[in-house]
């Protein structure tokens, strides 16, 4: 277990606001029925800090020790804010077959029904389970498992927060068994692609279109950039006087499109208006598909610190996007 910090390690000092102080020993020390998994769990403090502090830095170090340690499966532990951010890079470059499953709490424990211990027990069981090998990485949460690929935070209190909205969850932990609800697909581990990978020193921003905003915001956001992610209007569009700037962007660096509403495709063929997918596809636009804005941009910056060429990158994200 890699421990970051987060709601699930917090404490107060004042009796109103909590900051990360207690340590994975604490918190393993709290989970009540631990003794009862077969399985040895080993704490590992990698760093103490609320998951929006997080950078590349600490997941690289935390994938690091999981590749060259001979333990049989893996708990990341850390806040929720970038939770599925980080399932998701660990997903990317895990190509294991072992278990590797992200984890917190909603709640912190001087909450009243606090859900951390819950949610650790329930890590651990999956973690151990021969059933979640083969699978990359997954996020357990409110005794749902998700798969990386496909989850998103859908909500800023609620305990059961963690939905993927395209597939629903890969799986339960039920009366202390885990079950999957179908065999292992796809991986999305890029494997040898980006084994030379120790660094992430690469901006990708994220731009969401809004109703009304202005071209100079789209210019801003992209000076400097070494690729472009856009969360667009419904099925990947953008106001029509951004085209020609968009085209003139994707001239020089990759640009992905993908949809602001968080369920369904960037679609390819449907609408032809100016801004719409068929001609922003004219202009160099790539369409993201299924992926969702923060995952399309993990992507592109992975492939990118490995070096990867613009052809592929676009072939990985149509690849990865899963819509045609």
């Amino acid at each position: 277990m890699y421990f970051l910090g987060g709601t699930i390690s917090m404490s107060s000092a004042d009796g109103h606001s909590v900051r990360p102080t207690l340590s994975g020993d604490d918190l393993l020390a709290a989970v009540p029925g631990l003794d009862q998994v077969d399985a040895e769990v080993t704490a590992e403090q990698v760093a103490r800090e609320q998951s929006g502090s997080l950078t590349y830095t600490h997941l690289l170090t935390v994938f690091e020790r999981a590749r060259s340690s001979d333990a049989g499966g893996f708990v990341l532990v850390q806040g929720t804010d970038t939770l599925e951010e980080a399932a998701y890079l660990l997903d990317l470059l895990w190509d294991d077959p072992r278990p590797f499953v992200a984890t917190g709490a909603m709640r912190n424990p001087t909450m009243a029904g606090a859900d951390g211990a819950a949610n650790l027990l329930a890590a651990v069981r999956v973690a151990a389970s021969p059933e979640a090998r083969e699978r990359g990485a997954c996020v357990v949460f409110a005794d749902e498992i998700h798969a990386a690929r496909h989850v998103t935070k859908s909500d800023t209190a609620s305990i059961s927060t963690f939905r993927s909205p395209n597939t629903g969850p890969a799986g339960r932990v039920l009366e202390g068994h885990v079950h999957f609800f179908s065999p292992p697909g796809a991986r999305s581990a890029l494997g040898a692609d980006v084994s030379n990978v120790t660094t992430m020193d690469v901006e990708v921003p994220v731009l969401v279109a809004g109703f009304g905003q202005s071209v100079r915001t789209l210019e801003a956001v992209a000076d400097g950039a070494d690729a472009l992610v856009l969360a667009g209007f419904g099925a990947g569009h953008v106001p029509g006087w951004w085209a020609e700037a968009v085209g003139a962007i994707a001239e020089r660096m990759p640009v992905i499109m993908t949809s602001r509403t968080h369920s369904g495709p960037a679609l390819v063929e449907t609408y032809g208006a100016v801004g719409a997918e068929v001609d922003l596809q004219q202009r160099g636009v790539v369409m993201g598909g299924y992926l969702d804005a923060l995952k399309a941009r993990l992507l592109v910056s992975v492939l990118l610190a490995a070096g990867t060429d613009r052809e592929q990158i676009e072939a990985a994200v149509r690849r990865h996007g899963g819509y045609r």
